[in-house]
């Protein structure tokens, strides 16, 4: 072995050394890319750096390619996790060819791609399921809330829906939401209320009746989602939509009880696919709480209103009863007229009693 040999050996021997070096030195990277939302832009310059390359391409999972090149200029070795390929590098040269080293480089690669790609996956899980955790918790404490306010025995409906739509949007993830109403003692004034603690026009509150998706949903008798407005038909099919900003993800319940609709709860948001059977299933859980709400504070509404009626009647019977007795003959034709008005308030009485099944 000459000198000249002795000499490029121990060249090639310095620039491996120098190349395994830099490579262990940025082997921490590879790792702290598992903590981005998308590791492969690191990835890829990582890789780009350990061989030297002009390209570098991550394909997850392999698909149909092939996992050879036989071009001196492009690489591909597979992306592995224990013995199971998940995926594949191709890395190109726009001049120098690649060799052993570079070989060998790239089958350390692969595996290291895939523990990072592994271990992001398994950090994905892990946030999405503090998150629902999170969000369990939340949704715990508003139900807490929600119902407090359910059970607050409000007597005024207009009042109470008000403040339980103010609370939906939190509580199942919206941006806003609005109440449809149909009182029972007449179907044709509906009341919208929104979350902004407004009152629709009456006007308004037909439109969406007839012609918007809470009415769509009255229709359907069930709770509905559309998640992208955009490529929906039901949705495309409206004359008129819930709010005049532009939504892109929705979804509604109705307000039952018994047979009876009173309503429709709808929610909705600027952002696509924001909701899914998860945020359905609350929604129709919140929708039953209102529904229990209002019932009862209308039907509380109409007890005092009929126990009102029934003291005023029983005042002026009395009052006339003594006027007749004193000899007022006038007191007699008062007397029937009273018990005209206590049959229309027995009647009231009865109709009310009727429109109370059993849930």
């Amino acid at each position: 072995m000459t000198a000249s040999d002795v000499a490029t050996q121990l060249i090639s021997a310095q620039r491996r050394a120098a190349r395994l070096r830099n490579a262990l030195m940025t082997v921490g990277a590879f790792f702290a890319t598992a903590r981005q939302p998308d590791p492969l832009p690191m990835l890829r310059d990582l890789c780009s750096e350990w061989l030297l390359a002009d390209k570098v391409d991550i394909i997850v999972p392999a698909g149909t390619g092939s996992l050879q090149s036989h071009a001196p200029t492009m690489l591909v070795g597979p992306i592995t996790i224990g013995r199971r390929v998940v995926g594949r590098i191709e890395v190109s040269r726009a001049t120098a060819s690649f060799d052993s080293d570079d070989r060998e480089l790239l089958t350390a690669l692969g595996q290291i791609v895939g523990v990072v790609l592994e271990h992001s996956s398994l950090q994905s899980q892990l946030d999405q399921y503090l998150n629902q955790a999170r969000a369990h918790a939340d949704t715990l404490d508003q139900l807490l809330q929600f119902g407090r306010m359910v059970t607050s025995a409000t007597t005024d409906p207009l009042h109470l829906g008000l403040q339980l739509a103010t609370q939906v949007p939190a509580m199942v993830g919206g941006e806003r939401a609005s109440l449809l109403l149909i009182p029972l003692d007449n179907t044709e004034a509906p009341m919208l209320l929104l979350s902004n603690g407004h009152v629709a026009t009456p006007e308004r509150a037909r439109e969406v009746r007839e012609h918007g998706f809470a009415g769509l949903v009255l229709r359907e008798g069930q709770p509905l989602i559309i998640d992208e407005t955009d490529a929906d038909r039901r949705w495309l099919s409206l004359r008129m939509r819930e709010y005049d900003a532009p939504t892109r993800c929705a979804m509604a319940a109705p307000l039952r009880w018994g047979q009876r609709l009173l309503g429709a709860l709808t929610v909705t948001t600027t952002q696509s696919r924001r909701f899914d059977s998860s945020h359905l299933n609350l929604l129709e859980l919140v929708a039953c709480h209102i529904s229990l709400a209002i019932y009862a504070s209308d039907l509380e509404t109409r007890r005092k209103q009929s126990a009102k009626l029934l003291d005023e009647i029983e005042t002026q019977m009395r009052t006339t009863l003594v006027a007749a007795r004193a000899g007022d003959t006038r007191a007699f034709d008062q007397l029937e007229a009273l018990l005209v008005r206590l049959r229309a308030a027995h009647d009231l009485l009865a109709l009310n009693m009727a429109m109370s099944p059993a849930p």
